[in-house]
């Protein structure tokens, strides 16, 4: 069963500068397949979200239902239900993804 895709405003904002840097560092083109890779994966983590690991910073926390998986060298971290698939937020391998995962999930 595919569930519907949801995409939360911080994991947009997150996206929105990924695409900058991508289109300003390569181009247009490389813009176009990498966007592609992320429709693709997140249409196969939709229909299957258990593809995805478990998020080890989230352990023991009761977010069993959080994972991420790889899209280049951006993790997408996402929550499902039987009915949706939510996107809480695209960070690069590089950033310090404790930090950025303290700000987005665990803030009031």
């Amino acid at each position: 069963m595919t569930r519907a895709a949801v995409v939360l405003d911080g994991a947009k904002a997150d996206f929105s500068e990924i695409k900058k840097y991508v289109k300003r560092q390569f181009g247009d083109l490389v813009w176009a397949e990498v966007n592609q890779e992320f429709k693709d994966t997140i249409k196969r983590i939709a229909a299957n979200p258990l593809l995805g690991t478990h998020v080890e910073q989230l352990a023991g926390l009761g977010y069993d239902n959080f994972r991420k998986t790889l899209v280049r060298q951006t993790r997408v971290v996402y929550e499902f239900d039987s009915q949706q698939l939510i996107v809480h937020m695209f960070i690069h391998t590089k950033r310090d993804f404790k930090t950025h995962l303290e700000k987005r999930l665990l803030a009031p």
